[in-house]
């Protein structure tokens, strides 16, 4: 495919216009409305599932959870981790599987570069669609949590700000799958390899300290504990300065993931 008309009159390594970014937010906007009660189903009704079952099932037969300073109802413990878990979930699967429908099945990909949209432009529409379904499922099982009594700090409005961090950092991830899978058959791959092993090990159903001791390090390394570290933060009010490490990691993993991603995609493209 050749380059797109936009590509050319944006050199810079960091030029982009908010209306080409826009305009990709806006095409998967006006997709989602259209199908928007089946999509709300995988957005609400699936993790309020998983919660209610695991706060309230497990829950009881758990009790309490001992944390490093004391300890936490188990319901209360879970309910931020399976939150930002479906951010993660959500952002992932739009950027990786739904970007791979869009880049090699429907082709919609050379439909938007034939138009005035550069490549980073339309990494970052993608991934801040990406972004906008992770603080969607994030605000209503926030709104669950809440209303069931899982949730002890008003500070718990930060989550929707960790949803939305997690969105990005996840979409890029999933973008750049995206990318490089030749099939549909390693995008299974990565939600099997790569988000399960995420959902389970960073510390969303119990404390990373219950691992064995050389299995703490690598857990402590990967992307989705230090969202779930800094949402349950914020769900029970223990806010402490050491938290500023899990958003730094955050924040450069997402810096990494966009420009790659990028990089990635435009030499899946461009070709």
């Amino acid at each position: 495919m050749n380059e797109s008309l936009a590509e050319r009159r944006a050199p810079g390594r960091f030029d982009f216009r908010t209306r080409g970014v826009a305009g990709v937010w806006l095409r998967h906007y006006t997709a989602f409305k259209g199908g928007w009660m089946i999509e709300m189903t995988g957005i609400l009704l699936e993790p309020v599932f998983i919660l209610a079952a695991v706060a309230f099932g497990i829950g009881k037969l758990v009790g309490e959870v001992e944390t490093d300073d004391d300890g936490i109802r188990y319901a209360v413990f879970v309910a931020p981790g399976i939150v930002v878990g479906n951010a993660m979930w959500h952002a992932l699967f739009e950027c990786s599987w739904g970007a791979f429908r869009r880049l090699q099945t429907n082709r919609i990909y050379d439909s938007i570069l034939a138009a005035p949209v550069s490549m980073r432009e339309l990494a970052m529409g993608e991934i801040g669609w990406g972004a906008t379904r992770a603080l969607m499922t994030t605000a209503a099982v926030l709104a669950f949590s809440a209303a069931t009594g899982l949730v002890e700090s008003p500070w718990a409005i930060g989550i929707l700000v960790i949803g939305i961090l997690t969105g990005l950092m996840f979409g890029g991830f999933g973008l750049i799958a995206a990318a490089i899978a030749p099939s549909t058959h390693m995008l299974t791959l990565v939600f099997t390899m790569v988000g399960t092993p995420l959902f389970f090990f960073s510390g969303t159903f119990f404390p990373i300290t219950t691992l064995p001791a050389w299995v703490q390090p690598i857990a402590w390394a990967l992307p989705l504990t230090h969202p779930v570290r800094i949402a349950r933060a914020f769900a029970t009010g223990d806010l402490y300065l050491s938290l500023l490490w899990s958003l730094l990691y955050i924040i450069v993993a997402t810096a990494i993931f966009f420009p790659l991603a990028t990089r990635l995609l435009r030499r899946r493209l461009l070709v």
